[in-house]
């Protein structure tokens, strides 16, 4: 049978509300003590998250507040991987919704019953019946295979949203495309994995991902997004990206590791 070849209603910029991840208040206070005992504690002196200990022990910070406005910058910055991944997913959800095509049957139904597998074959690598994982997660064995079903069909819509876009702009693949995708120590070892991906037979596999991968890189920029429903400005993400590493180049001494 021939391969698909999906379509979207629209291929303009996605808009979406991509809410900030939060980071509870109770961690950065943690993590405030930690730098203070790492960068300003000595000879096993504790630290004390209080304005006068503050004061009197470090430089730039006047108080408690704006000590943990620098801790809260800095892991909200070295948080970013969590930031981008929750943004994908809610643009990707929001492409699917234009995809025009129902998905085969058959894609869905077997790729439910590998999904499935998958589950069940991890359920018992860690020692565990359906009934001892279901139990540990409140839920029936037919809610955890409805979710399963519920999250491969979604994925499969997000895939093939992205197959399409791909395929609307006639992106074509570079070398760096699959170094992109491809772990590894340095390009040489890239190569090399590249090379044995290949020899293996999954290089169409591998191909296949890589141009999704870039699709999606290509939807991220453009899209548009608020980070609260009641702001009042829409930005273009590659551009708020951009403004982060910026700073990060322009402001070192705004960016200390925090160790």
């Amino acid at each position: 049978m021939a391969t698909q070849r999906f379509t979207l209603s629209s291929y303009d910029p996605v808009y979406v509300v991509a809410e900030e991840v939060k980071i509870p208040e109770e961690a950065v206070r943690d993590q405030a003590l930690r730098w203070l005992e790492y960068a300003v504690c000595k000879n096993g002196e504790k630290p004390k998250l209080t304005d006068q200990w503050v004061a009197a022990h470090t430089d730039d910070f006047k108080n408690v507040d704006e000590l943990l406005i620098f801790i809260r910058y800095n892991m909200y910055r070295d948080n970013r991987e969590v930031q981008e991944l929750a943004d994908q997913n809610v643009v990707c959800q929001e492409l699917a919704t234009r995809l025009v095509e129902d998905l085969p049957e058959d894609l869905v139904e077997d790729s439910i019953y590998a999904a499935n597998m998958r589950l069940e074959e991890m359920v018992s690598r860690n020692g565990m019946t359906l009934e001892q994982f279901c139990q540990q997660r409140g839920i029936t064995e037919d809610q955890m295979y409805a979710d399963v079903r519920e999250r491969t069909i979604q994925s499969l819509r997000e895939d093939s949203a992205l197959e399409a876009y791909a395929q609307h702009e006639g992106l074509k693949l570079e070398a760096e495309d699959f170094y992109a995708i491809i772990p590894g120590d340095d390009i040489q070892d890239k190569a090399r994995k590249r090379k044995q991906i290949e020899l293996d037979g999954r290089l169409a596999q591998m191909e296949d991902y890589a141009l999704k991968t870039k699709a999606l890189k290509q939807v991220m920029e453009n899209a548009m997004i608020k980070r609260r429903a009641t702001d009042t400005e829409w930005l273009r993400y590659g551009d708020t990206s951009a403004d982060v590493l910026n700073a990060n180049k322009q402001f070192p001494d705004s960016f200390v590791s925090l160790g």
